[in-house]
């Protein structure tokens, strides 16, 4: 398994329609990875890898699409590949899309306990076992719904490459057939989606105002021709009629149905957190990409982190701290609210604690545990409220509910020192924003692609009183990393 840079790539990845799987791997361990894959290409194994060449920024979309589409998800474990950031994103991302994982060790290698409670409920398999062969044929083949393998492939084989002497050969040619058949299935790409069009605001158009509230007729929006521009909804509102922001117009918080079952108010998890019971409830929003207004019923109630997850929390599940730590006098650091965490550093912490709970017979039947929805977390923070501010609309009052720019220091600040939400949500204005799950658009127009980029709701201790309010969002690569960004946990029955 000794790493060689200038091993020739086996074959090219697989860019048809048919089921086929993503490999990952540490490109230190790519001359057994190599092997290992042209054997599993023999026995009828479609794979998309990355051809060998290191990957860069702009191959972070190619190398999501393909693990989006993929129907299982391969990874070689060893020392370097847990050590490699791309491994560590790639894993992240197939797990926030539910992929089936097939762990394949390369040698014996001790995983970060997240890493490790995230991959517990997925097969894996050694290369130590004399079988491993064998195993790893019969269970990809039964993932990818293969009963038989294809025809043998025809073309240059892992047998006739072992047998050169890699630093005698021009690998100009395979360096150029490997950038070739990158450039082929972009091409490919385009070709499928140039007859798509986009629609494109122009600069100047002004999103119209959203009607009144007694628009509203049994449930359905009747849109006046004009919209007025004296609606209270148009005052209300301090986004630029300019911009492509959805704008909430009503939360209304639902009293438990009586046929609903007894749910107890708050939950503890493992690490002896506080959720807050979130009852059911709708939440109205003006979606600027539509221009009309899209009623979201939350049917069933669901429990919310009532604090961020702090740095403690956090590194006793995933077994290290990411974060940028501010010493202020007399501040206890697992009190801090974790930061700078990736998308995938918290999908991949709610899947651990999944896994945590479920080992531990502490999840109830049903339930997991994930980021909210941006339509949730809104939702939660408005507690039945229109105005800027859970608490009303007089940013003075921020004081007493949040930490920001006026009265942080420049410091994050220990978890639920300021005054909670009605719902009994601390720091929802700051500290730091908050990752969410699936956004506005997700949710209000049934779009399940996601791109590269999610949402992060709340304010900041960086933040203006203006840029704290129920409806602050911003949006960041979901590989980006800050002081200023972390995250909080609901529980909910699963989907």
């Amino acid at each position: 398994m000794i790493a060689n840079n200038t091993t020739p790539v086996p074959f090219e990845a697989y860019s048809g329609e048919g089921s086929y799987t993503f490999v990952s791997y540490a490109h230190a361990d790519k001359a057994f990875v190599y092997e290992c894959m042209d054997w599993l290409r023999k026995q009828g194994v479609d794979m998309w890898y990355d051809e060998g060449i290191a990957p860069a920024g702009e191959w972070v979309e190619e190398i999501a699409s393909a693990i989006k589409g993929a129907k299982l998800f391969i990874v070689f474990i060893s020392p370097d590949a847990v050590e490699s950031r791309y491994v560590r994103s790639e894993v992240g991302y197939a797990l926030s899309l539910d992929k089936d994982i097939l762990s394949i060790y390369l040698k014996e290698t001790d995983l970060p306990a997240g890493l490790d409670l995230c991959l517990q409920p997925f097969q894996s398999i050694q290369t130590s076992d004399t079988d491993w062969r064998k195993k790893a044929k019969h269970t990809v083949l039964d993932l990818l719904g293969k009963t038989e393998p294809r025809p043998k492939v025809i073309g240059v084989s892992s047998e006739s490459i072992t047998k050169v002497d890699v630093f005698e050969v021009d690998l100009w040619p395979i360096w150029d057939a490997a950038s070739e058949a990158r450039r082929r299935r972009i091409l490919r790409r385009l070709e499928t989606t140039k007859d798509k069009v986009v629609p494109v605001l122009p600069q100047e158009e002004v999103v119209p105002v959203p009607p009144k509230e007694d628009d509203f007729s049994q449930g359905k929006l009747v849109l006046p021709a004009k919209p007025p521009s004296d609606l209270p909804i148009a005052r209300k509102s301090r986004t630029p009629s300019n911009t492509r922001i959805p704008v909430a117009l009503e939360a209304k918080v639902e009293a438990r149905a009586e046929s609903e079952p007894s749910v107890p108010e708050a939950h503890k998890d493992i690490l002896d957190s506080d959720y807050s019971w979130i009852p059911s409830g709708s939440l109205t929003v003006w979606v600027p990409y539509v221009n009309e207004a899209r009623s979201v019923d939350m049917h069933e109630g669901f429990w919310m982190g009532q604090h961020l997850v702090t740095q403690e929390s956090y590194t006793s599940v995933m077994g290290q701290n990411p974060s940028h730590i501010d010493d202020g006098e007399g501040f206890f650091r697992e009190n801090l609210p974790v930061n700078n965490v990736s998308w995938l550093d918290a999908v991949s912490f709610c899947k651990a604690m999944t896994n945590l709970g479920k080992r531990h017979d502490h999840l109830p039947k049903g339930y997991e545990y994930r980021l909210p929805s941006e339509v949730e977390w809104e939702y939660a923070c408005r507690a039945g409220s229109a105005t800027d501010y859970y608490f009303g609309d007089d940013p003075t009052d921020l004081f007493q509910h949040a930490w920001f720019k006026n009265n942080s220091n420049k410091q994050i600040h220990p978890v639920g020192l300021k005054q909670s939400n009605p719902l009994g949500l601390y720091d929802l204005y700051g500290n730091i924003r908050e990752w969410v799950g699936n956004s506005f658009v997700n949710t209000l127009l049934g779009d399940s692609e996601q791109d590269e980029f999610r949402i992060s709701r709340g304010g900041g201790y960086m933040k203006s009183a203006a840029e704290c309010k129920s409806s602050s969002r911003s949006t960041n690569s979901l590989y980006h990393r800050f002081r200023n960004l972390g995250f909080r946990v609901v529980l909910a029955k699963v989907s």
